[in-house]
């Protein structure tokens, strides 16, 4: 018998072992990034990137049904010269190896061939899943950037002389660029930011707080900036690779100001009125006395001026110091007056705690994101950054507006309803309290903020923090995907491996095809079945017919590719096997479709 050709015999197994290659590839490729080149020519071409995904999906799911269908079409060379076989089961066999659907196999065989068409398009599918570029971030360390340093005495450049005036000798500017100037007096500055801060410290629940960052307005924060992320807008990270990225993030110490308010009716910061000439347009306020944690009537007490009408008394003001190991903040009220008088008395300590945060930078959105990391040792022990603060949190009240209306005491009544509007539940005197209390820690990061950027720009001290960046990057596929079709290699293979041991690797296959036509059409002709048994026919009748059909076994004898020899026979005329057809006793040798010609 002649067997068929070695590279058709054995061709599903590199086919197999193909497919079953780029699932294992896939799956190692897993947890990969890629990033540079490979984000940038895939990202700006979804459509070509499509295209070139749906062919690759196509050719592997095909393989992996030829693969299958050869399995089908081997299996049934080797049964039929075996065992009788029905001409419906041999139709279905046949369909299933190209696969094709017959609409003369029945419901049944038009099921499975159906379903054997479907199998193959999931292939393309779960291929195509695990092809397909998707958008993903590669995060690694990548460069450095510079976070402020705090050596030795940390030294104000501005300072309050005896009655409350303001020493600026020293208080001048360094421009960094044309929009960027940097102060050595941060709250003479920038008192309109401040200002701006203070009206908006206090969101609505779940509401992220976005405030633009003191110094470089073009960037923004998103709830807290703990007065980290001062590099920002100042320096750029260094960089290792010329892969873009998007957003880079690092660790920086600083000071995690937790502020606590109450009402002390001891407090001893007062609030005055000046004598001035009846016939001036403007009323003087003094603001004196001293705070719970200072030597008694040491605050520099200042004067506040505001318009002479009917409600001159509506002013505002308070002091802050840090002094013997504590920072303190005293607000107090014109006593005649009545919008600002549920903050007289209020008393205000700022706890810095020294903390490691987490600075992550959005380059697209120019947005930054503080969080606290865990607790850190003491960057400044000498106290003088805290100092600095609390004098520049002083200042604020020396600086600010009563003209009207008073610009701190507004603030303080914007955040009071903000809170309002969020805790509607909150007894009146705890909503005053924690509006304070929100102020306030907003002011302090926003100073320490500003203090962090004039030490790296104006003092020149600061060192190399590493940095983390988030890159365009590009994965291969989806996970799920990539499981499902190392599954179903790993299927085939062993299927393929088991049908090999139960073959041994199909020894003897024959050349004959089911799916050829011509050798269909010979079997077909040297059947029995040409000499049809009728129902209505005598069993005499048909032992003749069969005795014919035996005859003619018998005396054609055919070459089948010279060396071939065919002994199946099929019973065309039904599907159930004739009990009086034996195939074994029926031997078809050496016919070829040329012999065909005479019968025709």
């Amino acid at each position: 018998m002649a067997t068929e050709n070695r590279i058709i015999k054995f061709l599903h197994i590199p086919l197999i072992l193909l497919s079953s290659a780029v699932s294992v590839t896939l799956l190692f490729l897993l947890n990969h990034r890629f990033t540079g080149k490979f984000p940038r020519l895939v990202s700006p071409h979804p459509d070509t990137t499509a295209i070139i995904v749906q062919v690759s999906a196509s050719i592997l799911a095909a393989s992996q049904v030829y693969v299958l269908c050869t399995l089908v079409n081997f299996a049934t060379r080797l049964q039929v010269f075996r065992k009788f076989i029905s001409a419906s089961s041999l139709r279905l066999l046949a369909a299933l190896s190209i696969p094709r659907i017959d609409w003369d196999l029945g419901y049944r065989g038009i099921a499975v061939a159906a379903l054997f068409i479907v199998i193959g398009h999931v292939f393309g599918a779960v291929w195509a899943g695990a092809l397909t570029p998707l958008a993903a971030d590669s995060i690694r360390k990548d460069g450095t950037i510079q976070i402020p340093a705090y050596n030795g005495p940390f030294k104000m450049h501005w300072s309050l002389q005896s009655g409350g005036k303001i020493f600026l000798n020293n208080c001048i500017q360094h421009r960094l660029t044309s929009s960027i100037i940097i102060s050595r007096c941060p709250t003479i500055y920038y008192i309109t930011t401040l200002i701006s801060t203070a009206l908006g410290a206090t969101s609505a629940p779940g509401v992220p707080r976005v405030y633009p960052k003191i110094e470089v307005p073009a960037w923004s924060y998103s709830n807290r900036s703990y007065g980290a992320g001062a590099s920002q807008g100042l320096f750029s990270p260094t960089s290792n690779s010329n892969d873009s990225h998007t957003a880079y993030s690092y660790e920086e110490p600083g000071y995690w100001s937790r502020v606590a308010c109450h009402y002390n009716e001891t407090s001893n910061l007062t609030i005055t009125r000046l004598d001035s000439h009846k016939d001036a347009p403007f009323v003087l306020l003094q603001v004196e006395g001293s705070l719970p944690n200072t030597v008694a009537n040491n605050i520099s007490s200042y004067t506040l001026m505001t318009d002479r009408t009917r409600w001159w008394n509506e002013a505002l003001g308070w002091s802050a110091a840090a002094a013997n190991g504590h920072n303190m903040l005293a607000i107090t009220t014109v006593l005649s007056g009545h919008w600002y008088t549920p903050w007289n008395r209020m008393q205000c300590s700022v706890d810095f705690q020294p903390t490691l945060f987490n600075v992550a930078v959005n380059l697209t959105r120019s947005m930054i994101n503080v969080t606290p990391s865990g607790p850190h040792a003491d960057f400044d022990p000498t106290g003088s950054l805290q100092k600095a603060v609390m004098a520049n949190l002083d200042l604020i009240s020396r600086m600010s507006s009563n003209i009207g209306i008073s610009s701190l005491g507004a603030a303080l009544d914007a955040n009071s309803a903000a809170m309002n509007a969020s805790h509607p539940g909150m007894a009146k005197d705890e909503i005053y309290l924690r509006a304070g209390e929100n102020m306030i820690a907003a002011l302090v990061d926003d100073l320490l903020v500003a203090e962090a950027s004039r030490q790296m720009i104006i003092g020149k001290s600061s060192v190399a923090a590493p940095v983390y960046k988030k890159f365009d990057a590009i994965r291969l596929g989806l996970p799920r995907f990539i499981y499902i079709s190392l599954a179903i290699n790993i299927t085939l293979v062993l299927i393929v491996l088991a049908e090999s041991l139960r073959t041994q690797a199909w020894y003897h296959l024959p050349v004959f095809n089911i799916t050829n036509l011509q050798s269909v059409i010979a079997a077909a002709l040297l059947s029995p079945s040409r000499c049809p048994i009728h129902d209505d026919e005598s069993e005499e009748d048909g032992n003749a017919a069969l005795g014919i059909s035996e005859m003619n076994l018998q005396r054609f004898k055919w070459t089948y590719d010279k060396t071939g020899t065919v002994t199946m026979l099929v019973d065309l005329s039904s599907d159930v096997p004739s009990e009086k057809t034996n195939a074994a006793s029926n031997p078809l040798e050496h016919f070829s479709s040329e012999s065909l010609e005479p019968l025709v």
